[in-house]
């Protein structure tokens, strides 16, 4: 996400500063966006010369304190609410002030997070959504103290980037996720009772969707679809039922997590996806 939301920025000719707890995650962050941008290239969408100039526009570090000056700070870390608390804390110390701090969550509560940066006037939600430099739906979502000229800028800069951006008050999944629990709820039981994820796909890419829940998790990161789960289950909002969302959760114990490591709800030749024995065997 963080790669793709920097290319988000780029694209606008806006710098960015890429931020990772380690160098090779950095590396590889940087290297996926210039793959992107070269594949962009190679079909003629931009010239090498553009390529340069965007990948130009990138600066990166695994030290916090190049965020300090930013306008805005975007956390994109994994969706485990006690590593953002953290992280949103952090970002409230070093920054300066009138920096607006946002978070990335998928369905964590965004006033929890505010209070934890210690500048809740400051803090919203950016909700980019997978692939971010793709996709043109921004949730932005505002906390109980988010302050007017925050949220304005937040949404006159979701224009600037080419991003449709809606609004959202504060519940469980915001509007995307909110409707896409249901979605993925469903494909997961149907998947338990034996009917295979191609089918599943297909009957709702059948309906003019771009693609089916077995595709689009394993392209959003198997690990992103089970830690809402499980983050929701810590707040004890989950059904009761132990088969809720469980091949989701069955999948992210085991590591597969989708077209990042060549196996999830399908196994992958290259981008390709193929039936995987070993998710009907899981499932079933």
């Amino acid at each position: 996400m963080g790669g793709g939301i920097a290319m988000s920025f780029v694209n606008a000719g806006i710098p960015v500063t890429l931020v990772d707890a380690t160098a090779d995650g950095l590396a590889r962050g940087l290297d996926r966006v210039r793959r992107n941008y070269e594949a962009s290239a190679a079909r003629s969408r931009m010239t090498a010369e553009q390529v340069e100039q965007r990948m130009g526009l990138i600066s990166g570090g695994t030290e916090d304190t190049a965020l300090a000056a930013c306008d805005l700070v975007i956390e994109a870390v994994f969706e485990d609410l006690d590593l953002k608390r953290r992280v949103c804390a952090r970002l409230g110390a070093i920054t300066q002030s009138g920096t607006i701090i946002a978070t990335n969550t998928s369905t964590l509560d965004v006033d929890v997070l505010a209070k934890a940066s210690g500048r809740p006037a400051d803090f919203l939600e950016m909700h980019f959504f997978s692939p971010a430099n793709v996709m043109r739906l921004l949730e932005i979502v505002r906390g109980v103290d988010t302050a007017p000229d925050v949220l304005w800028t937040a949404m006159s800069l979701a224009k600037q980037i080419g991003k449709v951006a809606v609004v959202s008050g504060i519940c469980y999944g915001f509007i995307g996720n909110r409707m896409a629990e249901v979605y993925l709820r469903e494909a997961d039981f149907l998947l338990m009772e034996g009917v295979g994820t191609q089918a599943v796909d297909a009957s709702v890419e059948a309906l003019g969707m771009a693609m089916g829940p077995c595709r689009m998790l394993d392209m959003a990161g198997v690990d992103v679809g089970a830690g809402t789960v499980i983050e929701r289950g810590k707040t004890g909002d989950l059904p009761r039922d132990p088969g809720y969302r469980a091949v989701v959760r069955a999948l992210f114990e085991q590591g597969r997590l989708g077209q990042k490591t060549g196996t999830g709800y399908y196994d992958y030749q290259g981008r390709t996806p193929v039936p995987a024995p070993e998710l009907d065997r899981l499932a079933t």
